[in-house]
């Protein structure tokens, strides 16, 4: 059994960098593998650091396949990339819960549309083009939380795949 000082040992967060990354404008994939080892994945519309953990917001009608995978094991990867330079990480759980839906994400997916949509308008992409992946009713928002254990620079070029070193989460004593 681990006592109290190995449990907060591996708690990790994200780092200040990588979240001003998350409100910059990325694009998101969310992915994940069922028991019987098939992989799904399916387009995130937000996703934000919330005291060590990740939530991240997709729809149920399109994520259907990712939801059911992660009821089954709480495996999850989920990716970011912003367009203006292709910076990508990715971030891997395996405790990640489906935790409620509705209206509530509204702000949050349309605060992080309005930011990919503007990082887009620089290359000549009109907003009517992405609004299809935003037009989920509010209904059919889903969150997904999870404690990052590991983050993969996806950067084409030199580093791709290489770690990234998450932060210690500092408790109080």
């Amino acid at each position: 059994p681990m006592n109290e000082l190995s449990v907060a040992a591996l708690q990790m967060a994200l780092t200040d960098d990588m979240i001003q990354l998350l409100s910059a404008g990325v694009a998101h994939q969310v992915g994940a593998c069922t028991n019987a080892g098939r992989p799904v994945v399916c387009r995130g519309m937000a996703a934000q650091h919330e005291a060590g953990r990740l939530l991240v917001i997709i729809s149920a009608e399109s994520g259907f396949e990712v939801l059911d995978a992660i009821r089954q094991n709480g495996n999850i990867a989920v990716n970011v990339t912003l367009p203006e330079n292709y910076r990508s990480i990715s971030f891997i759980g395996n405790d990640a819960v489906v935790r409620g839906s509705g209206a509530a994400w509204r702000p949050l997916v349309d605060e992080r549309q309005a930011a990919f949509c503007e990082q887009l308008k620089r290359y000549g992409i009109p907003p009517e083009y992405t609004a299809a992946w935003y037009s989920a009713p509010d209904e059919h928002l889903v969150a997904i939380r999870f404690t990052p254990m590991s983050a993969r620079n996806q950067t084409p070029g030199p580093g791709a795949g290489d770690p990234i070193t998450l932060k210690p989460i500092e408790f109080e004593k």
